[in-house]
């Protein structure tokens, strides 16, 4: 990949967990890789086809500045997503923050984090079988629009399908979407169970009814395993309410079990 790096800035700010670094601040040395899939400013040499020197410098010295974060790492973070959203042609970013005056008895050159900030692909599997079912999953989607950071790619056309667990219910309603983000996966869970809560999600029976289920199922260089998020999806490859919209999109040309419970519902939205 190609790179673009401002090294060592020397920004005054007020970052610290102490009442005295936020009230007399500090110096912090901010470094900042800019990679990309091609710089085509390399080959043009157009000023249009490279990333804006300045404009990074401004975003780093503004937070730095402007934040009084308890951690380095969430500021570092924090410049690293407002660059990456500064210039669709960052593919990644990587954010080192020293301090070399944290408030530690010993002798130390700095503290520091590194933090890097990516694009990745994401796929999102949405259900819903209670109310208008069509109309809240048009509004989930036009709510994941609305997540800083998140842009929706693809959509896949809604499938009618059987209920998977607990049989006592009406069908669902099932689909995929594919976004671009750079949101950290539990990050991006979290705005997905946000509005999931907005749009009324009620967790009572297991695999039970539901206004709208939003679940993460791949996202790529993505590899967790936690108690919060697994991903892969540890079962979509049993799932024909899964496997039938990603076949569609693409993204999958396994066997699908029981393909039959899966029914078009005719229902494509334009994303």
């Amino acid at each position: 990949m190609d790179k673009i790096s401002l090294k060592e800035m020397k920004l005054y700010g007020f970052t610290g967990c102490l009442p005295e670094e936020k009230k007399n601040g500090q110096y912090f040395y901010v470094s900042i890789d800019m990679m990309f899939r091609e710089l085509k400013g390399a080959v043009t040499d157009e000023l249009s086809d490279t990333v804006n020197y300045a404009e990074v410098y401004s975003i780093a010295e503004s937070i730095v500045k402007d934040s009084s974060f308890d951690l380095i790492e969430h500021l570092a973070y924090e410049i690293g997503r407002k660059v990456i959203s500064s210039c669709e042609m960052i593919d990644a970013v990587k954010v080192l923050v020293r301090k070399p005056d944290a408030p530690v008895d010993g002798i130390f050159e700095s503290m520091e984090t590194e933090i890097t900030v990516r694009r990745s692909e994401a796929v999102i599997s949405f259900g819903s079988n209670m109310g208008d079912s069509e109309q809240t999953i048009r509004l989930a989607i036009d709510a994941i629009k609305q997540i800083e950071g998140v842009e929706v790619k693809r959509c896949s056309s809604l499938y009618w399908t059987e209920p998977v667990g607990y049989e006592n219910q009406d069908d669902f309603l099932n689909g995929c979407l594919v976004i671009s983000t750079y949101l950290k996966p539990t990050e991006l869970l979290h705005e997905l169970q946000r509005i999931e809560l907005d749009l009324g999600r009620v967790r009572t029976i297991k695999n039970g009814p539901r206004t709208i289920d939003l679940d993460i199922l791949l996202m790529s260089g993505v590899r967790l395993d936690t108690e919060e998020l697994t991903i892969p999806h540890p079962r979509m490859y049993e799932r024909a309410f899964v496997l039938v919209p990603l076949k569609e999109l693409g993204l999958y040309n396994g066997t699908i079990p029981d393909d039959k419970a899966v029914r078009p519902s005719g229902i494509k939205f334009e994303v």
